[in-house]
């Protein structure tokens, strides 16, 4: 496997953007929401991260297949983890270990001491991952009341707490 920096020429545009629209589909579905992302809207998606500049690398396997990838994204107040994605024919390979590591070192690259996730709570495999990574502090959840006439689709659980979920 190769972990290697984005780069519009050798990179296959198409594959990762297949991968992103894969992501952002799945993100959907944690809340009970259709998405169907074109891979056209995910080539826009990916040209916005490269304009700002924001690192972006891909996992490879035999040159030509994309088993992953992720984008960081960064300011003054740090750096964040926005996409984190291993193609499901790859996980439990290590590639996700590997993957994570490099953006870990980006990070620090950068000059940044912590690498920061968004995690959605009923994402349990990043949860999951996360902790075999290190990662067990969880410092923020966002809590509204609901719109007048918002219906809500599911629920979570947040510890012993139950939560309605839209």
């Amino acid at each position: 496997m190769i972990i290697r920096k984005y780069d519009e020429i050798k990179v296959n545009k198409q594959q990762l953007a297949q991968m992103i629209k894969s992501f952002r589909n799945y993100l959907a579905s944690l809340k009970n929401r259709d998405q169907d992302m074109t891979v056209k809207d995910a080539l826009k998606e990916l040209e916005y991260y490269n304009d700002k500049n924001y690192p972006i690398y891909t996992a490879l396997i035999n040159k030509d297949d994309y088993a992953g990838y992720f984008i960081l994204k960064y300011d003054d107040d740090g750096a964040w983890l926005e996409h984190f994605f291993v193609k499901e024919t790859y996980r439990k390979q290590a590639i996700g270990s590997k993957l994570f590591q490099k953006a870990e070192e980006v990070v620090e690259q950068l000059g940044y001491v912590h690498l920061y996730n968004w995690v959605h709570p009923n994402n349990y495999r990043m949860i999951n991952f996360l902790k075999k990574q290190g990662y067990d502090v969880l410092n923020m959840i966002e809590i509204r009341k609901k719109f007048q006439k918002e219906k809500f689709k599911s629920s979570i659980n947040v510890g012993e707490n139950k939560f309605r979920y839209n």
